[in-house]
């Protein structure tokens, strides 16, 4: 399962607080809530601190989302070596 909640916004930077899994079934929520704070703030905070599990599509996703306006913040350290771009 998959929970995304806005942790906090203003008008410039809304902060999406994602718990649980990351896997294909859940990215293109994922994905979509991340577009629409884009849309609404201008840029988005990612907090991925309780986020227990990531497959390889959450990691594409997690990348790709990363190198947009979206800045990944409090990420556990094994979903971080995960995204590092070999």
């Amino acid at each position: 399962m998959l929970r995304i909640s806005r942790a906090a916004a203003t008008r410039s930077l809304a902060t999406l607080r994602v718990e649980g899994r990351v896997v294909a079934e859940w990215v293109p929520v994922l994905e979509r809530e991340c577009w629409l704070a884009l849309q609404e703030n201008g840029h988005v905070q990612l907090d991925l601190s309780a986020v227990t599990f990531v497959d390889g599509r959450g990691v594409a996703a997690l990348r790709h989302l990363g190198a947009k306006d979206l800045e990944i913040v409090n990420c556990p350290e094994f979903i971080g070596e995960l995204l590092r771009i070999p």
